[in-house]
């Protein structure tokens, strides 16, 4: 444990998402259809909203609407997607689930937690409710104050000289 708690809350963050992209990897994979990422959360972001416009959707997800846009075509390939105008203004189009994305969202959720379940065999259903409780707030709070956090550490990195550009280590 690093003695800054931030520190090490930071560490463990990036412990937790390196993980979480092979763990979806194989958890999707083994439903037997490759589904990116960004795409699940595209069809996430459409469950929680219901139809929404192209802006609106990149919006919720915080996410440039050009790559949306270019995510889009492939959902409703896949019949996971389908647009339909929008009953305000006859000139926009919504996105919205179709059965089949629905389908296919439940499915990895449901995948998910099975996964899931079977990585914390040894927490309680109290620890499980706890974990998630403290996730959620955390996430809220992330959300809350993520530009204001943007802003300041835009603010507090040196202007970078074209003799220094690119001469950082990762």
């Amino acid at each position: 444990m690093l003695a800054d708690p931030v520190e090490e809350l930071s560490l463990q963050l990036v412990r937790l998402v390196r993980g979480l992209r092979g763990l979806h990897v194989a958890v999707v994979d083994a439903g037997g259809d490759h589904v990116e990422p960004a795409t699940l959360g595209l069809l996430s972001g459409l469950a929680a909203t219901g139809p929404a416009r192209l802006s609106t959707l990149a919006g919720v997800m915080c996410l440039d609407l050009s790559t949306v846009s270019r995510q889009v075509p492939a959902l409703e390939r896949h019949g996971w997607v389908a647009r339909t105008r929008d009953p305000h203004d006859h000139r926009a189009q919504l996105l919205e689930l179709t059965p089949a994305g629905q389908d296919m969202l439940h499915a990895v959720r449901r995948s998910r937690a099975d996964v899931l379940a079977r990585l914390l065999p040894e927490w309680s259903t109290a620890d499980v409710h706890q974990f998630a409780g403290q996730l959620a707030r955390f996430n809220d709070d992330v959300t809350t104050h993520r530009q204001d956090a943007i802003d300041a550490a835009v603010e507090a990195t040196p202007a970078r000289t074209p003799a220094t550009a690119g001469s950082e280590r990762a």
